[in-house]
């Protein structure tokens, strides 16, 4: 008895600290969620700026779609391919290496560092990434309306982090209600509108809101890392080949 309450205690233990950090990693979502609502409105200003706010439609301040991959491509082209099934809610996933004699027909739009990907088929999965930029020729699906900034006038944290934001998403609901199938077109995604600060603010929000997302993705490898402990002190513990002193 004394060694089955020891080898309980100490999961126990271990039980503790991943519900301390469920509840911490719940309080940053939900507090990232206000800084969203806040920031990405203009209710809450950045310290140091100031001036009016103006609402765009994105295709007038970004490029859509801007290169593709056509017919006359060299058929053993490689590239690494982002399908849809490899994006979730901002964090790539897995990707697929490719060549393009024998790649999926959908594997077509050309990436560059600092692409938003856009989720047009089933978008109210928020499948959306902010392509940061690999070593390698990237190109994805063509369930992605890729949106390209124009250099000092859209910074692409700010036009990604309103892809989650309400004002968007209340937009596409209203494109997909009454619709047999869940998706919208990169036309929709040029007629999203969008209120824009001036771009050194949008930088200054977007880098805000990556040090958030930055310190939650480090909660959340540390939960895993916890759990992946649990399951070796189990498999030690309760089979009796590591014993407690």
């Amino acid at each position: 008895m004394d060694e089955q309450r020891a080898i309980a205690e100490a999961l126990s233990d271990v039980d503790g600290l991943l519900g301390g950090l469920d509840r911490l990693i719940a309080k940053k979502r939900d507090l990232k969620q206000a800084a969203m609502q806040q920031l990405l409105t203009g209710q809450t200003r950045l310290p140091g700026f100031h001036g009016e706010w103006e609402v765009k439609r994105l295709g007038d301040v970004v490029d859509t779609d801007p290169e593709n991959l056509g017919s006359d491509t060299r058929r053993d082209f490689r590239f690494n391919y982002i399908a849809l099934e490899d994006v979730d809610r901002g964090f790539l996933r897995s990707h697929s290496e490719q060549l393009f004699a024998s790649a999926p027909s959908r594997a077509r739009r050309k990436l560059r560092p600092d692409d938003v990907l856009v989720s047009t088929v089933r978008p109210n999965l928020q499948s959306h990434l902010h392509f940061k930029g690999e070593a390698g020729s990237w190109v994805c699906s063509t369930g992605f309306c890729v949106v390209r900034c124009r250099e000092g006038v859209t910074h692409p944290g700010y036009v990604f982090f309103h892809l989650f934001a309400g004002c968007v998403n209340r937009q596409i609901d209203a494109l997909l209600t009454g619709s047999n199938y869940p998706a919208i077109n990169s036309g929709d995604v040029r007629a999203l509108q969008i209120p824009f600060p001036s771009h050194p603010e949008q930088t200054a929000i977007a880098e805000v809101l990556t040090e958030m997302d930055l310190e939650l993705a480090a909660l959340e490898q540390r939960r895993e890392k916890t759990r992946a402990l649990k399951q070796a002190m189990m498999q030690e513990l309760l089979t009796g080949k590591t014993r407690l002193v």
